[in-house]
């Protein structure tokens, strides 16, 4: 009988077949840092999921809503209207000044377009961005839990990745500035933070904003600040930006991105926020890896951010309802403990006895049709949580958690 992709990728999380391929000796002459970089369990889950019919999938990071229209649009327009060659690897000038009055518009902050450079997606951003600060003998600090691509991009640079968990405090997590602090030493390139945070909903206070300021400028390092999420919070109307602590731009390099604002995922476009010293160095380096963004999503992208507010605004709302009726569900959970998400689009609890969350959210899958992330996904200090996804419909989400309750109380009684 012939298994199914579905079972084939549930197989490959669990272990999988343990034959010799052919390709063995192969890989093991590629670059350890490369080799080195597990295949992401959340990967694994969507994977997975992708193959069976059915399934709620609250394992990604983003919307079940498609890009709104006046955004679509505007890239058809674009194609017709010749914007199908090349641009700077920085991207278009237009599009530069765009991004930095839009900044300016939210944080009151000057950039010149010269300070900003669009990217293929933040991860690209990120990437270079890493790429740029550290090397061989380096090391980068990452508050966790995090997105694994900060520790896998320092790991693929040949550098030590040092993460560094948030405090768990009651009904939030906290940054801990000394455990920070502990983890810097004179090889410390980068100190990296993503607020609001993927996957906890954590957001950083201007008070710990400027004290790892502090610590940067001390230390000679420079701040990765992956602020993708910022419109995306519930008790003020943007996060606040590391850029208005860190006055020097070539200390402070900001990731950004339209993925999440204007439910843009699968365009691939972001934006990097420095110095003009070192988004020109990005921007060299960015030639020999994507060339540029798509001509045509750039275009997209000045009238998303010309046009977007209204449609930024709606989604806050909706947002924010759906984070209701997800905290008011997981309360009656028992063995379930939900720190409040006070930003992001993701619900992170803790369930009690868990050791295995890669486990855990495959049984989910297997039994329920739920696919949710797994907490080890995102580091060592995810594990016994899982990560839910809640840009969703009202209708998914509240199945999902239904069945994510039935199973969570069934796992209980069973051990």
């Amino acid at each position: 009988m012939h298994s199914t992709h579905a079972e084939r990728s549930l197989n490959t999380i669990h272990g999988g077949d343990a034959r010799t391929t052919p390709y063995a000796g192969a890989a093991a002459r590629l670059r350890h840092e490369v080799t080195g970089v597990a295949e992401s369990p959340l990967v694994q889950i969507a994977t997975a999921a992708e193959g069976m019919p059915g399934s709620v999938k609250l394992c990604y990071g983003e919307s079940d809503v498609a890009t709104p229209e006046f955004i679509c649009r505007a890239a058809g327009e674009a194609a017709l209207a010749g914007h199908t060659f090349y641009t700077h690897p920085a991207g278009y000038p237009e599009l530069r000044e765009a991004i930095a009055t839009k900044v300016n518009e939210l944080h009151g902050l000057s950039y010149r377009p010269s300070e900003v450079m669009s990217t293929v997606g933040a991860s690209m951003g990120i990437f270079t961005a890493v790429r740029a600060c550290v090397g061989p003998g380096d090391n980068a600090v990452v508050v966790s839990p995090a997105y694994a691509i900060f520790v896998n991009a320092v790991t693929m640079a040949g550098a030590e990745a040092r993460s560094v968990p948030l405090e768990r405090g009651g009904a939030r997590f906290h940054l801990d500035v000394d455990r920070v602090r502990d983890a810097i030493d004179r090889n410390t390139r980068l100190l990296i933070v993503n607020s609001p945070s993927n996957p906890t909903g954590w957001v950083i206070s201007v008070d710990e904003q400027r004290a790892l300021a502090e610590l940067a400028e001390r230390s000679g390092a420079r701040i990765l600040a992956d602020e993708v999420y910022e419109r995306l919070v519930y008790d003020t109307p943007i996060a606040p930006s590391f850029a208005r602590v860190v006055p020097d731009k070539d200390r402070l390099i900001v990731i950004n991105s339209f993925s999440k604002t204007y439910n843009m995922t699968g365009w691939r476009l972001g934006w990097v926020q420095s110095s003009e010293a070192v988004v020109g160095q990005m921007c060299k380096a960015a030639e020999f890896i994507t060339s540029n963004a798509t001509a045509i999503v750039q275009q997209a992208g000045i009238v998303a951010l010309r046009d977007g507010e209204p449609y930024v605004r709606e989604l806050q709302v909706q947002y924010a309802e759906r984070r209701t009726q997800v905290m008011r569900a997981m309360s009656q959970i028992p063995g379930l403990s939900l720190p409040h998400p006070d930003g992001a689009f993701y619900a992170f609890p803790r369930i009690e006895g868990l050791t295995s969350s890669a486990a855990f959210t495959l049984d989910l899958l297997r039994n329920t049709g739920v696919a949710l992330a797994p907490g080890s996904a995102f580091g060592e200090s995810g594990e016994g949580y899982v990560r839910l996804c809640f840009a969703a419909s009202e209708a998914n989400l509240a199945r999902a958690l239904k069945r994510l309750s039935v199973h969570v109380q069934r796992t209980r009684h069973s051990t």
